[in-house]
């Protein structure tokens, strides 16, 4: 029987992506900062910990778990040695010195470690199909209540950008649309995989939770993410219709419908500033500020191509780096991380991250998971964003990884079936028996 603490544990991690927008609130102990998320996994890895000593539990663990494990020591260990050989300070062109040191420490500890731990529990305590089920459709959730928060921040004026973009309580509505596109594909595929003849509350209740949270990926303009949704949705279309020929018309039919949404959306933006900013290569826009991004990046990862420059550094790098790299100021300063989750491992956890995240890849398309189609998103966001290296991202990051190890390593079938033979007696008839002590007799 299960023990009262592994069954705190497995509530908690149940509630675990509800706590995912926690890392906003933040707190010090003895100068040392924390945010809530962080205090929640150490309490949760911490509680999963005691309770394999008292129960004496073993780890699970199979040539799956392995390579997998393999690979997340490997970006543990890149992103571990670039805080250890990233410089103690550095001189910013504006004059100020930057505590290098403490700030990767920092980031190294928020973005690496914690999640890491996170990733820990998940992969020993989901077991089943249906658990992860459970843990995704909490996701979901979490990633509707955000789209709700958003909205009230934009009621009040707080939550929308200079240029009218949705972003509730995050810095950047790319931050929100990098949450959301995840969340929305693994809504979509768990609504497809309803059988209910009848709509249910829960139906009604989960397509609500869906509309919510695409219309606020539409309020972001996040180009990045609906090309990242559509992108992933038509990935799984085409692997659908390889696996499945005989509904050839079926999918052939959605694609389309897909193509059709997808030019209704472009063509609705073709008047937008955002729209006509997106296709100015010359002047300042996004589009421009990334190539310049792209350019400079390349560079740092010719400058340290073995040990990076250490998590959380990339902006002021990039502020040094950007003057020699373009031969003028940069037509942005400010750049948290390189647009790119490829070079953004290779940059924060240096090559040996940057293969481990290759691994990581190819290890979870060893065999179709529906996480897979989420993970497709991050990808494909990934290449004109960054949906790895920041708190809730990193979880959620590991979160898709854990979910299609789990079903990878025990099948997708909700439950088990246990392995066990049980003998059956043989069914003997009385009258049978009776007869043949008569004849004895």
């Amino acid at each position: 029987m299960n023990s009262k603490l592994l069954h705190i544990v497995q509530r908690l991690v149940l509630i675990s992506p509800l706590l995912y927008p926690a890392y906003l609130l933040r707190f010090q102990v003895a100068g040392i900062p924390f945010s809530v998320l962080e205090v929640f996994t150490y309490l949760l890895f911490g509680l999963w910990v005691l309770e394999l000593i008292r129960d004496r539990k073993i780890i699970q663990w199979n040539r799956k778990i392995a390579w997998y494990w393999y690979a997340v020591f490997f970006v543990f260990t890149g992103a571990t040695l670039g805080v250890l050989f990233s410089p103690d300070f550095l001189q910013l062109p504006s004059g100020e010195i930057l505590n290098a040191k403490r700030t990767s420490l920092g980031i190294w500890k928020g973005w690496v470690l914690a999640p890491v731990l996170y990733f820990a529990v998940l992969t020993q305590v989901l077991k089943t199909k249906t658990d992860v089920q459970k843990i995704l459709s909490m996701f979901v959730y979490s990633a509707a209540l955000v789209s709700l928060a958003a909205y009230a921040f934009g009621l009040f004026g707080a939550g929308v950008t200079i240029d009218f973009r949705l972003r509730g309580f995050y810095e950047s509505a790319n931050y929100l649309a990098l949450y959301l596109v995840p969340a929305i594909l693994i809504s979509i595929y768990l609504m497809l995989q309803r059988q209910n003849k009848k709509p249910t509350q829960q139906d009604y209740f989960d397509l609500s939770a869906l509309v919510v949270m695409v219309y606020s990926l539409f309020f972001t303009q996040s180009y990045a993410g609906i090309i990242g949704l559509f992108g992933a949705i038509g990935l799984f279309s085409v692997y659908f219709l390889i696996k499945n020929p005989k509904q050839r018309k079926k999918i052939i039919g959605a694609l389309v419908v897909l193509a059709f949404t997808f030019i209704v959306i472009v063509v609705s933006q073709l008047n937008a500033p955002k729209f006509k900013q997106f296709l100015d290569w010359e002047n300042r826009s996004s589009t421009s500020v990334r190539l310049e991004i792209y350019r400079t990046s390349i560079d740092l990862i010719k400058e340290k191509p073995l040990l990076g420059h250490g998590p959380g550094l990339f902006q002021p790098n990039y502020q040094i780096q950007a003057l020699e790299t373009l031969g003028h100021a940069p037509l942005e300063w400010n750049m948290p991380h390189p647009h790119n989750i490829f070079l953004g491992f290779w940059i924060n956890a240096g090559l040996i991250g940057f293969l481990a995240f290759l691994l990581i890849l190819v290890l979870t398309h060893r065999s179709f998971t529906f996480p897979l189609v989420a993970l497709w998103g991050v990808l494909i966001h990934g290449l004109f964003d960054m949906p790895f290296w920041k708190n809730d991202l990193a979880m959620i990051f590991w979160l898709l990884i854990a979910c299609i190890l789990i079903l990878q390593k025990n099948g997708t079938h909700p439950a088990q079936k246990s392995s066990v033979k049980t003998r059956r007696k043989p069914n003997r008839s009385p009258k049978k028996s009776t007869q043949s002590k008569k004849r004895k007799a």
